[in-house]
């Protein structure tokens, strides 16, 4: 009888957290918090119950008005309805991925707490119901992946820790004169790592506790990247973030790379919020794969990661347009995708590849079709067209690994050289040197990452790699399409200067050898 306690008790605290306000609702909160504790010491281990720890405190950092806030009748009809469903579809994930023998009432409970964090989410009363949606959302990331696929005591906490990050983004910025000295200090470390990574030296997994860090491998290398993309978002002063993208890379129990990955999109949308809906998608997404392996039968299992892996992939380029989304969390989820691609059979990553492949499609059509009705686009063509060759190049398993470097070559120039607006007119040598890095003239990293992506692509398929070239001669006729700039925001990521263009120039050097030598 004990085991249907937690579900009795997040129920009340529903309910009351509907029908109160202020110091009550906040109560109920923590109750529905303490329920799916209750039930992840229940399912898994007593140990585990340190998860908890996070989402209270950040409960408690988010009080709630005296009074209820007056809404609508249209208002309240959409707050119900968006509960009703999220929490019809988190039974049904419950009743699909069962935990054992136990009662569904009992595993249930992890997947109704995302549930009501995503109602709150979507439809926010306020500003802090948002936060507190926010919040449950990388809760409940950690705590699901948990319950499938259980962690120590240390990462559990660590885990519960990250619901502390959609806080900390809205309110936590690094002070003005101290900005400059952390974005060093990031490109410094990204030197290292990239040094490393290129001598082949191996680094030593790090355990602390149940805690195990490992930047073996290509590890480094996408650590290096987001390192160098996070010192762009020093005018933000919220460089901290690129540390997120770190753990998400480095850390080897999927209960903690995953809520880190959920903790860097909720600071990425505290200021760009106009595609934060398909972020979180993609993080709902990309996080069921973990679990998908622990829990689900095995005969429809790998079918459903490949496919997840291929949607929460389309859906972070869709919502990376700008701001944050586009410099940290479109290269540390690209870069997680990637590492994660070596576990699917070959069967599997067709159907992965066929995937992306119309998830490229899709991403070109909508501008392209604006454009040719005569419309002005929202985005930058070019851009979506490197990013359909991303997609393309990312599923391309050949020998020579051309296909991965063509996904590096990609996302430095996604996420780093194009990130500030084109200069017009180009006066002085740095603004030429801008234009020369973001043309097709190669050596640069967009000709290299657009050349070897079409290469890989078509060792995939003839027609992956006929889609390919098709991209890359409509990206030659880009600038004639894109009437407009992409520019920043008034808070939004700086460019890196010389840096950006220099490391787009020197990108393009090696893959041109290499081809040179392929005699490709």
């Amino acid at each position: 009888m004990i085991v249907y306690f937690p579900f009795v008790l997040f129920a009340a605290g529903l309910l009351i957290a509907y029908g109160s306000a202020g110091v009550p609702r906040q109560l109920a909160t923590i109750a529905m918090v303490a329920a799916g504790s209750w039930s992840l010491v229940l399912l898994v281990d007593p140990a585990s119950a340190t998860w908890a720890i996070g989402p209270i405190i950040a409960t408690l950092l988010l009080p709630r008005a005296g009074q209820r806030v007056r809404s609508s009748f249209e208002g309240l009809t959409r707050r119900a309805l968006t509960l009703t469903v999220a929490m019809l579809v988190a039974l049904f994930l419950a009743t699909r991925l069962p935990v054992g023998e136990n009662p569904i009432l009992l595993s249930a409970v992890p997947w109704l707490l995302a549930a009501v964090g995503t109602a709150w989410f979507t439809s926010p009363i306020d500003e802090p119901e948002r936060l507190q949606g926010q919040a449950l959302m990388v809760a409940a990331v950690a705590v699901v992946i948990l319950v499938a696929v259980p962690a120590g005591q240390l990462t559990a906490g660590v885990a519960g820790a990250m619901a502390l990050m959609p806080i900390a983004g809205q309110r936590g910025r690094i002070p003005g004169r101290l900005r400059p000295v952390f974005s060093r200090v990031l490109l410094l470390a990204a030197a290292a790592a990239a040094v490393l990574a290129a001598t082949s030296l191996s680094v030593r997994p790090f355990s602390l506790g149940d805690l195990s860090l490992d930047a073996g491998g290509p590890v480094l290398l996408a650590t290096a990247i987001v390192l160098v993309a996070g010192s762009a978002v020093g005018s933000v002063g919220t460089d901290w973030a690129a540390l997120l993208a770190v753990l998400a890379l480095v850390a080897s129990a999927s209960g903690l790379r995953w809520p880190a990955l959920a903790a860097l999109v909720a600071v990425a949308t505290a200021l760009e919020r106009g595609a934060q809906r398909p972020a979180w998608i993609a993080v709902g997404v990309l996080s069921l794969t973990p679990v998908l392996q622990a829990l689900a039968s095995p005969t429809w299992s790998a079918r459903v990661q490949a496919a997840a892996l291929g949607l929460g992939l389309v859906m972070t380029l869709y919502a990376a347009k700008a701001g944050m989304l586009r410099v940290l969390a479109l290269p540390a989820t690209t870069l997680l995708v990637m590492l994660s691609l070596p576990s699917l059979s070959p069967g599997n990553l067709v159907r992965f590849q066929w995937i992306a492949a119309l998830g490229a499609s899709l991403l070109i059509a909508q501008p392209l079709l604006s454009s040719l009705m005569g419309g002005r686009p929202k985005d930058v063509i070019r851009d979506r067209l490197l990013a359909g060759l991303l997609l393309l190049a990312i599923g391309a398993r050949d020998s020579l690994g051309l296909g991965q470097l063509a996904v590096v070559l990609l996302l430095i120039d996604l996420a780093i050289v194009r990130i500030g607006p084109v200069p017009e007119p180009a006066r002085g040598w740095s603004a030429r040197l801008i234009l020369l890095a973001r043309s097709n003239w190669p050596p640069s990293a967009t000709f290299a990452g657009a050349t070897l992506a079409v290469i890989g692509a078509l060792q995939a398929s003839l027609v992956l790699g006929l889609l390919a070239a098709t991209m890359f001669a409509l990206l030659q006729f880009a600038p004639l399409l894109d009437r407009h700039a992409l520019a920043p925001g008034p808070e939004r990521p700086r460019s890196l200067g010389w840096i950006g263009p220099v490391l787009s120039c020197a990108c393009g050097l090696a893959p041109a050898v290499l081809l040179r030598m392929l005699r490709l």
